[in-house]
């Protein structure tokens, strides 16, 4: 879903500049869908990145720690990151939803497409970490993750 998203940008993108260089009628809605297609594929590719524990961390600190303090501040850092994504859930939802009835931009879309892409992303992590719980292995990679020896 997120490589058609960023193909479909690209293409947009490419038919925006072909109609206003060559053709020379610009058109009035690709920036707006470009854009919109951007913060969706931002928000759901970082809970893809979550779940697969791809993000860029800097361990060398961790790394250095005896394997109990790895341990708690591994999951201390799963918590940290489940409590942002419940914040963002709760206030990203009340945006969206206190947006939906104003238009903006050539299409007259609602800004809540934007916005809907954080709480929905946010669901998706807190998910990921229900399932990081409920999964052994899953549970290991969070040990793993912290620097932690699996054996």
């Amino acid at each position: 879903m997120i490589g058609a998203l960023v193909g479909a940008i690209v293409v947009i993108t490419l038919a925006a500049v072909w109609w206003r260089y060559v053709i020379n009628a610009p058109l009035a809605w690709p920036e707006q869908v470009s854009r919109i297609m951007f913060v969706w594929v931002t928000f759901v590719g970082a809970a893809v990145l979550y779940r697969e524990r791809l993000h860029v961390a800097i361990d060398m600190f961790v790394a250095a720690l005896p394997h109990t303090a790895r341990r708690i501040l591994g999951w201390g850092v799963e918590l940290t990151i489940l409590a942002f994504n419940l914040v963002l859930l709760i206030f990203g939802l009340k945006l969206s939803i206190d947006t939906l009835d104003q238009t903006f931009g050539a299409l007259d879309i609602t800004p809540a497409s934007f916005y809907f892409a954080a709480p929905v992303a946010a669901t998706m992590m807190i998910l990921y970490f229900i399932e990081s719980i409920a999964t052994s292995d899953r549970r290991a990679a969070i040990d793993v993750h912290a620097g932690a020896s699996t054996s």
